[in-house]
């Protein structure tokens, strides 16, 4: 099963941002765009918690609900 969003990804795949994968600015200025390769570097030990994820080759931080608005498609 392929995830839909960011916050569903396994730690370590590459997946790609789908072409309408976010409409929060402040992600699309981070570099969240459309067609990216983006992976999850680490998740936080509990449950609700950070996410560090890598774009090209810049690394951040994200809270769930950002990465629950960034889009998945199939590579």
């Amino acid at each position: 099963m392929h995830p839909s969003n960011l916050s569903q990804a396994p730690v370590g795949q590459w997946q790609r941002i789908a072409a309408g994968g976010s409409s929060n600015a402040r992600l699309l200025e981070l570099g969240f765009l459309p067609h990216e390769q983006v992976r999850v570097l680490r998740r936080s030990w509990f449950r609700l918690g950070a996410l560090v994820v890598q774009v090209g080759p810049a690394v951040f931080g994200l809270r769930p609900s950002e990465a629950s608005q960034i889009g998945l498609e199939p590579a």
